[in-house]
C-alpha cells in the first residue's frame, strides 16, 4: 500500500510538472511506458555502452532515484539501441556542442534562472566580428575573432577567451559583462572572443606555439586597432585570457609563456590533462620562476576532469600562486560554465 501511495504520487507529480520528480530530497527520473530506454549523464560519463537502467515502479511507470547535492544542475539523455530519443516529460533541452541536445534539470527546484534569453537585451557597447588571417599558423586563412567595446571613454582591461563563438553566443559573455557593469560589481572590460578552428580544435589548443603566435601577429594587433584597451607594452601583464576544456588549458599556457602580456587567467575545466599525460603547463609552474599572475579556476564534480584541476590547485598551492578555485555540482558543459562565470568575473575584475 505504501509503495503505491509512492508511485501514484510520483505519477501525478511527473504529469503536473514533468522530469524530475523531487520526493524527499530524492530525484526520480521517471518514465511512463513499456521497455524504458537507458540514461546516460554526467553521472556515468556519457557512457553508452553502460547506460543507467529504469527500475519498475507500479504499472507502467518506471523510475531511477539520484541522491544528489543541493544546488546540482544535471544534463541527461534518455537512449536506446545507442539512439537519443526524447524525453517527453521534460521540454528543457540545450546544445550539446556536438550536434545534439541533452534535457536539463537544476536540484532542489527547478531554477532555470540561468537560461539564456530568448531575446537578449540590446549591447551598449560596440560588438564587430572580424575575420583576421592567420599567417599559416592555425588551420585555414583566416579566423573569425569578436570584439566588444564597453561604452566608456578610457582604456580599459582585455579579456581574450578561446572558443569565442561558444562565449558570445552560449554564454553571452558581452551581456553578461555588460550587465555586472552596470551594476557596479565589475570594471569595464574590452573582449576579444577568438572563434576555434573546429575539427584542429584539439591540436590548436594542446599547448601550442603556433596558437600563440596568431595572438601575437594578429589578435593583438587588431585589438589595439580596434578597441580602446591597456596595452601590455605599456603595462605589463595588462591582459586577462580565459577558456574552458581545451580552452582553459590554453589559456594557462599562454599566461605561462607570456607573463609580460597576460596577467590574469580564466580556466573553466582546464584539460591539463590528456588520457593521463600531464601536459606541459605542468613543467612549466614546477620549474620555472612562479610568476605574478591572479588565477580563476573552476570544475564541476562530475567532470573526468576533476582530478586533474584538484591536482592542479595543489601545485599552484605549493608554488605560491595566487588563484581562486571553485568547483560546482555540475558536469562539463556550457551552461554550467556561465554560472560560474559571475563569480570569476568579480574575482579578477571586481570593484
Amino acid at each position: 500500500m505504501e509503495d503505491l501511495s509512492i508511485s501514484e504520487l510520483i505519477r501525478s507529480k511527473l504529469l503536473q510538472s514533468g522530469n524530475p520528480v523531487i520526493l524527499d530530497d530524492t530525484v526520480y527520473l521517471c518514465w511512463l511506458g513499456d521497455h524504458p530506454p537507458g540514461i546516460i549523464c554526467d553521472l556515468n560519463n556519457w557512457d553508452e555502452e553502460h547506460p543507467f537502467q529504469f527500475k519498475h515502479l507500479a504499472g507502467d511507470l518506471w523510475v531511477y532515484p539520484l541522491d544528489l547535492p543541493r544546488g546540482t544542475y544535471l544534463e541527461y539523455a534518455f537512449i536506446r539501441h545507442k539512439r537519443r530519443i526524447h524525453d517527453p516529460h521534460n521540454s528543457h533541452r540545450t546544445p550539446n556542442g556536438m550536434g545534439k541536445y541533452n534535457h536539463q534539470f537544476t536540484f532542489p527546484a527547478s531554477d532555470l534562472a540561468f537560461n539564456l534569453p530568448k531575446e537578449p537585451p540590446r549591447l551598449k557597447g560596440k560588438l564587430i566580428t572580424l575575420r583576421l588571417p592567420t599567417h599559416q599558423l592555425l588551420a585555414g586563412k583566416k579566423r573569425n575573432v569578436h570584439l566588444y567595446q564597453p561604452p566608456v571613454l578610457d582604456p580599459v582591461p582585455l579579456l581574450v577567451m578561446w572558443d569565442g563563438k561558444e562565449y558570445l553566443e552560449r554564454a553571452m559573455l558581452p551581456h553578461l559583462v555588460e550587465d555586472f557593469v552596470e551594476q557596479g560589481k565589475i570594471e569595464p572590460i574590452a573582449l576579444a572572443l577568438i572563434e576555434n578552428g573546429g575539427r584542429y580544435r584539439a591540436m590548436e589548443y594542446s599547448c601550442s606555439e603556433a596558437t600563440l603566435g596568431f595572438l601575437q601577429f594578429s589578435v593583438l594587433p587588431t585589438t589595439l586597432q580596434h578597441l580602446n584597451i591597456i596595452s601590455p607594452h605599456e603595462k605589463l601583464g595588462s591582459l586577462a585570457i580565459g577558456g574552458a576544456s581545451l580552452g582553459g588549458l590554453m589559456a594557462l599556457y599562454a599566461a605561462l609563456r607570456m607573463p609580460h602580456w597576460f596577467g590574469k587567467v580564466l580556466s573553466q575545466s582546464g584539460a591539463f590533462t590528456i588520457r593521463d599525460q600531464k601536459l606541459v603547463v605542468w613543467s612549466l609552474i614546477e620549474h620555472q620562476q612562479t610568476l605574478p599572475l591572479k588565477l580563476w579556476l573552476d570544475c564541476g564534480i562530475y567532470e573526468p576532469l576533476i582530478e586533474t584541476n584538484r591536482e592542479m590547485v595543489t601545485l599552484l598551492q605549493k608554488k605560491g600562486y595566487t588563484f581562486t578555485y571553485k568547483e560546482s555540482n555540475s558536469g562539463h558543459n556550457y551552461p554550467a560554465w556561465r554560472r560560474l562565470l559571475p563569480d570569476a568575473l568579480i574575482t579578477l575584475f571586481g570593484r
